[in-house]
């Protein structure tokens, strides 16, 4: 079972504990999760306190109920957005900020910011049942949340026209095969299935992971070979003789020798 924090039908956000993994559940059954600003702020306050939190390694985002997410509400199309709407304006922020790994488990519907706010996550999960869809030209809008670099980048150009110029949902095995997802899974069990994949990551040794990451994030804003290996360089030569390096060098020669 899971340690639940806050598990209140009026929270827009459920946020569970797991060991070294941190849960948050989307939860607006009535709106299929949509985000309003509520949510939003919900959602970026706990990204924050789970990077802030020393004992959290890993986190994972899912939808409470049978869909991930219908996206942006749209009755904030229909009045203004107050003075927290700002934040899902840009809620890709705290998930590129985060210096833990990140991971979508998506089930149901993903519609919308739903699937343009997953090229931001580390890792992405799709159950058989998932299905993506980018509905912004019918309804008169443009991608967002950077989605016209980041899924040219991720699936191919004609994948992601195709995503935005049909505006026709896509199964989880379509995900799968052009890199949307990371894999698929049956619906059945699930989330204890990507839980699991998350505890493996929490267990690594935690300064070797979030450098790993820091190297990834930054060769995509600097795309340079001579770059990379010179931050990688720069990375191992801290790396080695560290406590955490030692450590789990003898762990792994006592292993061997069982």
């Amino acid at each position: 079972m899971y340690g639940a924090d806050a598990m209140t039908e009026t929270t827009p956000l459920l946020v569970e504990t797991r060991g070294a993994v941190r849960l948050l559940r989307l939860h607006r059954p009535h709106k299929r999760n949509a985000f309003d600003a509520e949510l939003a702020t919900a959602f970026w306050q706990a990204v924050e306190a789970a990077d802030a939190d020393d004992q959290i390694r890993v986190l994972v985002v899912t939808g409470d109920g049978p869909c991930w997410t219908a996206g942006v509400d749209l009755e904030l199309f229909l009045r203004p957005g107050g003075e927290q709407a700002w934040r899902l304006a840009r809620l890709y922020e705290p998930l590129r900020a985060c210096r833990k790994p990140t991971v979508a488990a998506v089930h149901g519907r993903a519609v919308g910011m739903g699937v343009t706010l997953l090229p931001h996550f580390d890792l992405v999960f799709a159950a058989e049942d998932a299905t993506f869809q980018t509905p912004f030209v019918r309804l008169g809008l443009v991608v967002e949340y950077g989605g016209s670099f980041t899924l040219p980048r991720l699936i191919g150009r004609q994948a992601a026209m195709h995503m935005l110029l049909t505006a026709e949902p896509m199964d989880a095995r379509w995900a799968e095969r052009v890199g949307l997802v990371n894999a698929v899974f049956p619906a059945e069990g699930f989330l204890e299935r990507v839980l699991g994949i998350a505890e493996g990551i929490a267990a690594m040794p935690p300064g070797a992971v979030a450098e790993c990451r820091r190297l990834v994030r930054e060769g995509e804003a600097d795309p340079s070979f001579t770059a990379a290996v010179e931050r990688e360089e720069q990375a191992l030569a801290a790396r080695y003789g560290s406590p955490e390096t030692l450590e789990a060098v003898m762990q792994f020669f006592a292993s061997r020798r069982r």
